[in-house]
């Protein structure tokens, strides 16, 4: 079996192109380092509820309790995607009822974020996080997404397997 060097020494020994190529290599991690740590400041996940669109002719009372409260370390907080169903609060506030008062907030039916969210803006102005959702939400990206589950299948799947 011959030796290492002897396999290769048809490259030639470490020269000034050699040096060149590892520097201009070596070079280049240093704006992926950057790329890399720039996650850390762009896709922070921040607190969130759902919307409730300002078209909901609802009261201020009802406005501010359109949201349940859970319990999130030892303090009541807004739950980030679920809210009271529209129409019943709206009814509600049109006959003049108070919420807590006259109306029992825990019996209420309750459902998803069908509006979007509506994103605290304290710590992030915005995030990859908050920007994606906008354009998810909207019907165009919707419709021209519609082929990427399908994509995600056909690269996760075995080699010389067909879809079924």
């Amino acid at each position: 079996m011959r030796d290492y060097d002897e396999v290769i020494a048809f490259l030639g020994e470490w020269g000034p192109f050699q040096r060149l190529i590892f520097f201009l290599l070596s070079a280049s991690i240093i704006p992926n380092g950057f790329n890399g740590m720039s996650v850390v400041f762009l896709a922070g996940t921040p607190e969130h509820r759902c919307l409730v669109p300002d078209t909901v002719n609802l009261s201020s009372s009802w406005r501010n309790h359109s949201i349940p409260l859970e319990t999130k370390d030892g303090r009541q907080v807004p739950q980030s995607c679920r809210r009271y169903r529209l129409a019943t609060i709206a009814n509600f506030s049109a006959m003049g009822l108070e919420p807590g008062q006259d109306v029992n907030l825990e019996q209420l039916v309750q459902e998803n974020c069908l509006d979007g969210w509506e994103y605290d803006k304290d710590v992030f102005l915005s995030t990859i996080v908050t920007e994606m959702v906008k354009r998810f939400h909207s019907q165009v990206i919707r419709k021209e997404l519609g082929w990427m589950p399908m994509l995600t299948v056909a690269s996760v799947s075995p080699p010389g397997r067909r879809l079924t």
